[in-house]
């Protein structure tokens, strides 16, 4: 992985964390639940170590995503063909994906 691949996912997982409180590499239960304090946490550490966990799967295109809950199966379909579209450089399409998705998850 080059340099700036590496801050590149390095500045998403910052992002991630700090806009949309999700902290991946954080000590979890397993549902997003932290558990430890925020404030014992190590953004630093965390956004270093995330490439390690991130970059094996790109580099190989295969990424484990899990298994929906049946309410949220189209959610989890329309954000899995927008990543797609994504890989494939049609953000027109994969936006509209995702703002779905996210409508699904907010039941409109």
């Amino acid at each position: 992985m080059s340099p700036e691949t590496m801050k590149q996912i390095e500045d998403a997982y910052r992002r991630m964390a700090e806009e949309g409180k999700y902290r991946p590499a954080a000590p979890s239960d397993g549902f997003g639940n932290l558990m430890v304090p925020e404030d014992e946490l190590d953004l630093d550490a965390e956004a270093s170590q995330y490439p390690e966990r991130w970059w094996p799967e790109e580099d190989r295109g295969e990424y484990n995503v899990g298994v929906p809950g049946m309410g949220d199966r189209p959610a989890l379909i329309f954000t899995i063909e927008a990543a797609r579209l994504i890989c494939g450089t049609d953000r027109g399409h994969a936006a509209r994906l995702l703002r779905m998705a996210a409508d699904e998850l907010d039941g409109k």
